[in-house]
């Protein structure tokens, strides 16, 4: 697993854990804690290598070439009519997996054990450091590509080097979703059978060429099919793998980066929507001035009498006029949200939205955000007693350092190209 990827799973167990630990009765924070659980399982999934490729391809010597020459089960790569997932586990185990989705387990003293036909496919769990990041589905010749594809991220197709790229693999390729093009890679086995480095070169330039466009690499081995190890060459293995490792390094960062877009919003909707009846009978009128004002601000920008950034001004003047009336000082003394000093959102790329639509929905947002900022200067109530008012102020800074108002206020001010929001209020 990347470091991205493996950075974002450590702050968010971190995070749902000590939201988890204030043991607060609240619907906003019970989704907000799923949220991160599955989140954080999404993360976790090792990126799956799908082979396909058509008969007598090389397809299993290409699956054995990546994990280690001769470390599959004897029983599996002389069964390669059922596909086989290839997955990391601490113990080496063989499991057939019946029609329901069961595991079965497959007992082999002699590495010979009998594979039963019933099976739908089998998994091989081995003891790899290199099976930590990926796990390989080794595909059948007779059975459409398209029933394996759904989940993989890489996707390999295996040609022949003697008669590589036909009509027949150029039709089942192009037939996939276009999606795989991009991690796509094409290994040409039996490197070994072309007349030396001069027609290597030929062939690799010429498939590089015909299949432009259609995968992200060639790759050239010498892994030869027939059930037997494949014929492993150092430099040729490192290719292979080097590859993989620079595909998945690419889709783990970008699995984080859209992971960190869900977890903002996951928790800004939290932040919105927690103890939203947690709020001073005394400080309630003030709060629907401001709801009632905002409103008013979002129509105008919908009827077009103002524009966007001229809205965004008015909204953050009366924000700073309502925050120093439900807490003194707040305004002028310390930063409100105890987010990260570091933001997540100061370097994110920024721009006014082209419709109208997305503009009115992005301000609305910041609506949102501002009310729950002053939701939270509004609170406790008098009837929460000191230790339900510090669990709520710590599941609240939890969720701004989620969700990043810091970064997205700061981010808002690079957008207005102003360091100050004006000192005007439309919104009494």
């Amino acid at each position: 697993m990347g470091s991205a990827p493996a950075q974002l799973i450590r702050r968010l167990q971190d995070a749902r854990k000590r939201l988890a630990a204030t043991k607060i009765d609240d619907p906003a924070l019970a989704i907000c804690v799923e949220g991160l659980v599955r989140l954080e399982e999404v993360l976790a999934r090792p990126l799956r290598v799908v082979i396909l490729g058509e008969y007598n391809s090389g397809k299993t010597s290409v699956a054995d070439l990546l994990i280690g020459n001769g470390l599959l089960p004897t029983s599996v790569v002389s069964n390669t009519k059922l596909p086989v997932l290839i997955t990391y586990a601490e113990t080496p185990a063989l499991h057939g997996v019946d029609t329901r989705g069961g595991l079965v387990r497959i007992d082999s003293r002699g590495d010979n054990a009998p594979i039963d036909a019933s099976y739908q496919a089998l998994q091989v769990a081995l003891p790899l450091q290199r099976l930590q990041g990926f796990e390989i589905l080794d595909t059948p010749s007779m059975v459409k590509p398209d029933a394996f594809v759904r989940d993989a991220d890489i996707v390999i197709w295996c040609t022949v080097a003697t008669r590589a790229w036909t009509e027949s693999e150029r039709a089942t390729w192009s037939a996939l979703p276009k999606r795989f093009r991009r991690n796509g890679i094409l290994v040409v086995t039996h490197k070994n059978a072309l007349n030396g480095p001069d027609e290597v070169v030929h062939v690799t330039e010429r498939l590089r060429e015909l299949t432009q466009g259609l995968f992200r690499d060639v790759v050239l081995v010498d892994a030869e099919d027939g059930g037997g190890a494949a014929s492993r060459r150092d430099d040729e293995d490192d290719g292979l793998s080097n590859r993989l490792k620079r595909r998945g390094a690419d889709i783990g960062e970008r699995r984080a980066q859209k992971a960190e877009k869900i977890v903002r919003r996951l928790a800004r909707l939290a932040f919105h929507e927690f103890a939203r009846r947690d709020v001073r009978p005394a400080a309630a009128p003030l709060l629907a001035s401001w709801e009632a004002g905002a409103a008013r601000l979002l129509d105008d920008l919908r009827q077009n009498k103002k524009t966007a950034p001229i809205v965004i001004e008015d909204l953050l003047a009366g924000f700073a006029v309502f925050a120093e009336q439900l807490r003194p000082g707040v305004v002028t003394g310390d930063a409100v949200s105890g987010a990260s000093a570091t933001s997540r959102a100061l370097t994110s790329p920024m721009g006014w939205p082209q419709r109208h639509g997305a503009a009115v929905g992005l301000i609305a947002m910041l609506v949102s955000d501002l009310t729950g900022i002053l939701r939270m200067l509004a609170a406790p109530s008098a009837s929460v007693s000191p230790a339900g008012r510090a669990e709520r102020q710590t599941a609240r800074a939890i969720l701004l350092s989620l969700a990043d108002l810091d970064g997205a206020f700061d981010a808002l001010g690079r957008l207005m190209d102003s360091a100050t929001a004006g000192s005007r209020s439309v919104l009494h």
